[in-house]
C-alpha cells in the first residue's frame, strides 16, 4: 500500500470523518475486533471496499442496515475460477494425504478425475444457473463461477486453462520426487492436514488453516501448497504466523521449525529461513494490522460502506465477485 493510501484510509476530509462517527454513534476507536487472519489482512491491503463487502456487508451478523445486504450475501457465495481451482486443489491433496495416513493411496488417475469432475460440475451449474437458485456453501456442491455469472468473454477457454493448471499441479503433487518427503510425513498418522489453527496473542486471536504440519526427526515441518510457480515475490507473514502456531502447538523452539512453500506449477520447493528477529517483526506487523482494522471496525459493523474506498485497480477488480455492485470510484 502506498503512502497516500496508508495516510488516508477513508479518502474523506476531517469533517466527513466526523459525520461518519456521528452516524455510527460511537467512536470508531471502540475495540470489538478480536480476531486476525492472514486472509483478512490480505483483503484489507488489497482493497478497502472489498474488505467491507467480504467481512461486513456480506456477513449475516453485522452491517444489517446496508441496503445491498441480500445481494452482498449472495455475491459472497460465488467464486472466481482461480479461487475455486485453489479450493479443489487443497481438498484433493488433503483427501489423498488423509487416505495415505490411514494406509490407503489415491492413484494419480483417481485424483485427476476427482478434480476434473468438480470443474465440470461447476461449469454445468453456472451455465444453468437462474436467479434465486440456492448456492451450496460446501465444496462437495457445485460453485457458481463469477466469469459465467457476469457473462465475461472467453469464459469457457479461461476456465479450461485453469482446469489444466489444476490438473498439472495435482499430477506434480502425486508424482514429483520433490514432494515425496511431505507425502511420507503423514505416514505415522499424527500429521495435521488442512487443519484450522489458532494462536492467542495479547488481546487478539490469530486464526488460519495450515495445509500440512508434521514432526519428523525432531523437526517440525510446515508445508504450504501453491498451484502456481515460485517467483519469490510472496509475503512471508503467512509462513511466520504458521511458525508462531507451531512453536506453541509442538512445544518447540523457533530453530526447530522448517517452513516450506511447495510450488506445484513448476515442481519446486522453497524453504523459508527465519530467526527470532523475523518472529518479532511478524508480531509487530500483526499488531499494526489489528490496530488499522480496528480503526474501521465500527464503521463496517454499522454498514457505512462509504468509509471504505474502492481500490480501482483493474487487476483486483477483474477477479472480484462484488464487481456488479462496486462503484469502483
Amino acid at each position: 500500500m502506498d503512502a497516500h493510501s496508508q495516510g488516508n484510509l477513508f479518502q474523506n476530509s476531517q469533517s466527513e470523518e466526523a459525520d461518519l462517527e456521528a452516524q455510527v454513534g460511537v467512536s470508531a476507536s471502540s475495540v470489538r475486533l478480536k480476531e486476525w487472519s492472514y486472509s483478512r489482512r490480505e483483503t484489507f491491503e488489497k482493497c478497502q471496499r472489498l474488505y467491507y463487502y467480504q467481512y461486513y456487508g456480506g456477513s449475516a451478523r453485522c452491517a444489517k442496515a446496508d441496503p445491498l445486504k441480500q445481494k452482498l450475501r449472495f455475491l459472497k457465495g460465488i467464486s472466481n475460477r482461480y479461487l475455486r481451482a485453489g479450493g479443489i486443489m487443497h481438498a484433493a491433496i488433503s483427501c489423498t494425504l488423509r487416505a495415505r495416513a490411514n494406509g490407503r493411496e489415491w492413484s494419480s488417475r483417481f485424483l485427476l478425475e476427482f478434480a476434473r469432475k468438480k470443474c465440470q460440475e461447476d461449469l454445468a451449474f453456472s451455465r444453468a444457473y437462474k436467479e434465486g437458485m440456492p448456492l451450496s456453501d460446501e465444496l462437495s456442491g457445485p460453485a457458481l463461477l463469477m466469469e459465467i455469472y457476469y457473462g465475461m468473454s472467453e469464459t469457457e477457454r479461461l476456465c479450461r486453462e485453469v482446469e489444466e493448471k489444476l490438473a498439472d499441479a495435482l499430477q506434480a503433487f502425486q508424482t514429483a520426487a520433490e514432494y515425496l518427503p511431505f507425502r511420507m510425513g503423514v505416514d505415522d498418522g499424527q500429521a495435521k492436514i488442512e487443519s484450522p489453527i489458532s494462536v492467542k496473542h495479547k488481546d487478539i486471536t490469530l486464526r488460519g488453516k495450515v495445509d500440512l504440519a508434521f514432526r519428523q526427526n525432531q523437526r517440525v515441518n510446515i508445508v504450504d501448497w501453491k498451484m502456481g510457480k515460485g517467483d519469490g515475490g510472496e509475503d512471508s507473514l503467512q509462513l511466520l504466523f504458521y511458525a508462531l502456531w507451531a512453536i506453541q502447538a509442538f512445544d518447540c523452539e523457533p530453530d526447530e521449525v522448517d517452513l516450506y512453500k511447495a510450488y506445484l506449477g513448476d515442481r519446486t520447493v522453497s524453504r523459508y529461513d527465519f530467526g527470532p528477529k523475523a518472529i518479532d517483526r511478524a508480531k509487530a506487523r500483526i499488531a499494526q494490522d489489528t490496530e488499522r482494522m480496528r480503526a474501521v471496525d465500527e464503521y463496517g459493523r454499522n454498514g457505512l460502506a462509504i468509509a471504505f474506498s474502492p481500490c480501482g485497480q483493474e487487476r483486483v477488480c477483474a477477479g472480484c465477485v462484488f464487481q456488479g455492485v462496486c462503484p469502483r470510484e
